[in-house]
């Protein structure tokens, strides 16, 4: 591989997903957990995708990115700064300012990088420093040329790219999509019959039996769409999802914990507001 067999992406053509945890992921669990993540996220994973990350540990948050493309080599051009320091290496925070995109670097390496969206330049240090924790030192705004500049001196230079992870091709990803399809439809028939049932005391029982934690966090992300149900928070921590959802509707709530209750392990419920809120665990 050369330098030149490196495909150059712009950070607009990545789909970006902030994830908050309360400890960084062994990486042994990484793929599980951000391929959950993005499904959450209502966004459908491709073959050809190509999953990295950037994780921020002052402030323990996982800056995800999903690019399409099929190149095996692939660098975003938020990395191309890194030839701004050459061969004087830094101990700060410096924050690069372009157009369409600001990248943060921490001791002169690529730390991660959001989309700008003509926001000002102090409200992007009052960001970074509140969501991330962290305190810029240096701020340089680039312009045009000066990124020309740099990317050529990458493309002559440079002989890494990202380490990303592919979607896994297998039976039971085929079978587990037809899982989630049956499920549901199963989910939107459930919803039908369950309106006239109101009027009654009948109590409906939930049937499927769940082999792991994941299923059970793919079932109420589709419910939770059901009842507009609002997932506030999504964490994954040591083997155990931690949620909080939201929903104005307390008879909402109120069918969500007699829908899970022998599946959550609840460990807050109270009003915020005109919000509802329940904070609670995936049960092993």
């Amino acid at each position: 591989m050369t330098s030149s067999d490196i495909l150059i992406i712009s950070p607009l053509l990545c789909k970006n997903i902030t994830a908050q945890t309360t400890e960084e992921i062994s990486k042994s669990n990484l793929y599980n957990f951000f391929t959950t993540t993005i499904q959450s996220n209502d966004i459908e994973i491709q073959i050809d995708d190509k999953i990295f990350y950037y994780y921020i540990e002052e402030s323990k948050i996982y800056e995800i990115y999903i690019v399409n493309v099929s190149n095996k080599y692939i660098h975003t051009q938020a990395s191309i700064f890194q030839y701004y320091y050459k061969e004087n290496s830094t101990n700060s925070i410096d924050l690069f300012i372009t157009n369409e995109y600001f990248s943060i670097y921490k001791n002169s390496k690529l730390y991660f990088f959001k989309e700008n969206k003509n926001y000002e330049i102090e409200d992007i240090k009052s960001f970074v420093k509140h969501k991330y924790k962290l305190q810029i030192n240096n701020i340089y705004i680039i312009n045009q040329k000066q990124i020309e500049k740099y990317q050529n001196e990458f493309i002559n230079k440079n002989k890494e790219y990202i380490s990303y992870l592919k979607p896994k091709q297998s039976k039971w990803s085929l079978y587990y999509i037809i899982y989630l399809f049956v499920l549901l439809v199963g989910l939107v028939t459930y919803e039908s019959y369950l309106k006239p049932m109101q009027q009654s005391k009948h109590t409906v029982k939930k049937e499927i039996k769940y082999t792991s934690n994941k299923d059970i966090l793919y079932d109420i992300i589709k419910l939770c769409n059901i009842y507009n149900i609002q997932i506030e928070k999504l964490n994954y921590n040591t083997n155990k999802y931690e949620l909080q959802i939201v929903s104005s509707n307390k008879k909402n709530i109120d069918k969500f914990i007699t829908y899970y209750k022998n599946n959550i392990k609840i460990k807050n419920i109270y009003k915020n507001d005109k919000q509802y809120i329940l904070e609670f665990d995936i049960a092993n």
